[in-house]
């Protein structure tokens, strides 16, 4: 596989949603390598006007620096694990799938060691800050922000607040969204990726080009209703997709 991942749809996201994804792995670290292990590094994988997207790779014993910049973020788990503080010590497991979010104005955090046995992979999301004019520019015709709405499949509300809608959809194999549409400002995660196709009231059902991987994200193009738009799972595992919408 090329260093550009796979759009969710290849008419609906622009160029800018490629990811570069950091393969990890090897035996489990023993504690001599724990202690020598250099800190994590974040690969940017999506940059645009409203958010700025990272890619973190921690290995067993390294450290992930907090991020600087003093934006809101949320930080998806994809691949979780357990992280120590190095501050208080103390140490928390974060689940597959697991958000956080991190106000602009909360107090500085103190690094934190991957303990465990496995590499975790975060993808780490920036907000942007916009002014108002901007903000109802890029709304033009549509209505205030809302959750995202899928016909045939419920959805898991993960966080909600003045910045953000966030939610995890579970798509099994050969299910489909059913037809909704896209409002503008919205950010596709993918947990667990898969094999997509898609359809609409202009497009025949189609796969799309390649399989979605894990980690792999991308920024929605606006959608009307109109156009009937929907996609499927093609393939034989359940796809575990989070969609972040914002809500200025």
């Amino acid at each position: 596989m090329s260093g550009q991942l796979p759009s969710k749809s290849s008419r609906y996201l622009p160029a800018l949603a490629a990811a570069l994804g950091l393969a990890v792995g090897g035996p489990l670290a023993r504690a001599a390598d724990v202690a020598a292990a250099p800190p994590s590094g974040a690969v940017t994988v999506l940059d645009n006007e409203r958010v700025h997207v990272e890619r973190v790779d921690i290995p067993p014993g390294a450290s992930v620096l907090p991020a600087t910049g003093g934006s809101d973020q949320i930080v998806v788990f994809i691949h979780g694990g357990l992280l120590r503080s190095q501050d208080s010590g103390r140490t928390v497991a974060w689940r597959d799938g697991r958000v956080r979010w991190r106000a602009a104005g909360d107090p500085p955090e103190a690094a934190s060691r991957n303990v465990g046995s496995t590499p975790i992979v975060m993808v780490r999301v920036s907000l942007k800050p916009v002014t108002a004019v901007a903000a109802a520019a890029a709304r033009a015709g549509w209505p205030p922000a809302v959750p995202l709405s899928y016909p045939n499949i419920p959805g898991e509300d993960l966080l909600t607040n003045d910045a953000v809608f966030v939610q995890r959809f579970l798509v099994q194999p050969g299910q489909w969204e059913g037809v909704h549409a896209h409002p503008p400002n919205m950010l596709y995660i993918h947990v667990r990726g898969g094999q997509w196709a898609a359809r609409s009231r202009t497009e025949r059902e189609h796969l799309y080009p390649a399989p979605s991987p894990d980690g792999g994200v991308g920024w929605m193009a606006t959608i009307p209703l109109s156009e009937g738009h929907e996609s499927g799972n093609a393939g034989k595992e359940p796809i575990d997709l989070i969609w972040v919408t914002l809500r200025k």
